[in-house]
């Protein structure tokens, strides 16, 4: 049994087979005694009913074999005889017993922890909103919660890492860019210290996919994450449209004209074509919006670009610059071909 500073005992094993629940031995005097190889008289001392009651009658010889371990130095052998008569042979071996008992209760109290500890570990695996897949540095074992199950189309729980190389591999040629992710990872074969962190396009979601060795070290194992990052990516290119566009037009905005326009003109000198550069204003407008009000001049400037952009090309950068003022950027062939479309806008009613 297992007993603690305080002489909390936790019965491990008993004979015959008895289904004890925890006692105490503090107050038994069974701690006060320098234990030898000879029983004692059993009335001498007071044993909690738990163990009276689990015997046929009332036992008339005690002994107490000590085999103290580090979390309960108090453990020990009890033994009881219920007839006067005791085996002194019996007695000698199980004393030599001792040692081996306390290596028991040692190696029983950290297999007991061992599993806590998976409990935990398992807890937390499940808590964490990724997928999560652990390979082990002995390369032979893997673990993967649930979220990961879901996406590798199997169990969650512990695996052979063999096992999980094909659905690991199928997961990835399902993704849009498998053939980018295919030459990403080639690229590390044989790297057990790499550590890479891309987007995996599947279908309408994205996952953002972590990989790294444990504690920095491929020997000691990879830690695959999985997580989902679609709605991020999707609040994220609104945050870019609303920056970069006019709420009221729905055209880009000054800025966007001055991000893009130098991608325009790159590409341009590299074609050696010639860019055009257009500013349209509305003639007027102060009066208009004097006159009616401005939702009839919002209306105008909605109008206004709405036109525009009929007449102009797809590839041509057109913006809503400031107030009533509009500007173009046109790829052209030729120098002609700007007054031609500046005509268009001005007369396109």
């Amino acid at each position: 049994m297992e007993v603690d500073d305080a002489g909390r005992a936790a019965p491990v094993a008993s004979s015959p087979p008895h289904g004890f629940s925890s006692f105490n031995l503090a107050r038994s005097g069974v701690f006060d005694v320098e234990w030898s190889a000879s029983p004692d008289g059993a009335d001498k001392y007071r044993l909690p009913t738990a163990v009276v009651d689990a015997l046929p009658e009332m036992p008339g010889a005690l002994l107490f074999v000590p085999a103290p371990v580090e979390h309960a130095p108090r453990s020990g052998l009890l033994l009881l005889w219920t007839q006067p008569a005791v085996p002194t042979p019996l007695v000698e071996h199980v004393r030599l017993l001792a040692s081996s008992v306390a290596s028991t209760l040692a190696a029983r109290r950290e297999a007991v922890r061992q599993v806590a500890m998976r409990d935990q570990f398992n807890d937390l695996l499940e808590s964490v909103p990724s997928g999560i897949v652990l390979f082990d540095g002995d390369g032979q074992s893997a673990m993967i919660n649930e979220r990961a199950a879901a996406l590798l189309a199997c169990s969650s729980g512990s695996h052979r890492a063999s096992d999980l190389a094909a659905p690991m591999r199928a997961l990835r040629q399902r993704c849009d860019n498998h053939a980018e992710l295919e030459t990403t990872y080639a690229a590390q074969v044989g790297n057990v210290h790499y550590a890479a962190i891309h987007h995996w396009v599947l279908g309408d979601r994205t996952y953002e996919v972590d990989t790294h060795p444990v504690s920095g070290d491929g020997q000691h194992g990879r830690i695959w994450l999985f997580t989902d990052v679609t709605a991020e990516l999707r609040i994220a290119a609104k945050l870019r449209g609303l920056a970069q566009s006019d709420p009221l037009t729905g055209l880009p905005n000054r800025r966007h004209f001055e991000e893009h326009s130098i991608q325009i003109l790159t590409a341009a000198g590299a074609a050696a074509r010639i860019v055009a550069l257009l500013m349209v204003d509305v003639d007027h407008f102060k009066r208009i919006n004097d006159t009616h009000g401005h939702p009839v001049g919002d209306a105008v400037l909605k109008a206004v670009a709405g036109r525009c952009n009929d007449v102009l090309r797809d590839g041509d950068l057109f913006a809503r610059f400031g107030g009533e003022e509009f500007i173009g950027m046109l790829t052209i062939a030729t120098e002609n071909e700007v007054a031609v479309v500046a005509e268009r806008l001005r007369c396109n009613r």
